[in-house]
């Protein structure tokens, strides 16, 4: 098995057919989407049958669609190299500590510009309008954008939205897929690539037909299923240290827009709120 044997099987040489070469060309291109899809919902996207869907599958060198699903994931991860970034952050600002801090600071000035852009605004209201329905709203997000999934999980449920936070890693990630639901909506963190936890939740939300908001840098909409809401979130420089002010600013105006469409329910559960930090401090 070769270290891409997807990319491998479009070689002239592979043998493959026209029909299982333009399956082949479309799992190539579309990933995530490939991930996400049975072989018949791979099938109507392509133009073609799921019995020749699974044919080219197995023409690629795979026993079964769930062993592509497997190499599709190993795709799909890329591990971050956070000392790398440091490192050519630290050397691009030198040693000058009033440098340093001005430099990051500028970069989120940077980054707050681009947050003005009317596109973006738009899709804020698109994701908003796209959640606004949902009986609970889930939030995905690994590393330190699980503390944001967290933190607007909490803001959410304050505001008379039921939340929870998802987002752990390898096979304790079950645990948060199984607790989705029908009538759920989901925004997702993710940056850079899809990693195999971002596919398979982004596989689960389609299965139970869930709205579902990304914020990203850089994943294009061809990498994720139809109707997904993408909010692009600036980060800095490319190769730098991550920043997350635009997904935090992201994430508050989501927050608000949610309360502005619910006004008396949002009131009414800070209400509640504040009569329980009372009840708090005169027990």
């Amino acid at each position: 098995m070769t270290a891409d044997p997807i990319f491998e099987s479009l070689h002239p040489d592979s043998g493959l057919t026209p029909t299982a070469r333009r399956v082949a060309q479309f799992i190539h291109a579309n990933r995530a989407l490939a991930l996400a899809s049975s072989a018949a919902e791979l099938a109507e996207q392509i133009g073609t049958s799921d019995a020749t869907v699974i044919r080219a599958v197995q023409a690629m060198g795979f026993e079964s669609l769930a062993a592509l699903r497997k190499v599709l994931i190993a795709s799909l991860t890329k591990p971050s190299d956070p000392a790398t970034a440091m490192s050519r952050t630290l050397e691009d600002i030198g040693a000058d500590l009033e440098k340093a801090i001005s430099g990051i600071l500028q970069t989120h000035v940077e980054i707050a510009t681009a947050l003005h852009k009317p596109r973006t605004q738009q899709r804020l209201a698109e994701a908003v309008k796209a959640l606004h329905p949902c009986e609970r709203i889930a939030v995905f997000g690994i590393g330190p954008s699980h503390g944001l999934a967290d933190y607007m999980s909490r803001v959410l449920k304050r505001n008379g939205r039921a939340s929870l936070p998802i987002g752990a890693t390898g096979r304790a990630f079950a645990d948060d897929l199984v607790a989705l639901r029908e009538g759920d909506g989901v925004i997702v963190m993710a940056y850079g690539t899809l990693y195999r936890e971002i596919a398979l939740l982004f596989r689960e939300a389609k299965r139970l037909g869930l709205p579902t908001v990304l914020i990203t840098d850089h994943i294009p909409a061809t990498a994720v299923p139809p109707g997904t809401v993408i909010v692009k979130a600036m980060r800095g420089k490319e190769e730098h240290i991550a920043l997350h002010s635009a997904t935090v600013a992201l994430l508050e105006a989501i927050a608000f827009g949610l309360s502005a469409v619910q006004r008396e329910k949002t009131m009414l559960t800070l209400s509640r709120l504040n009569d329980f930090r009372s009840q708090i401090e005169q027990f």
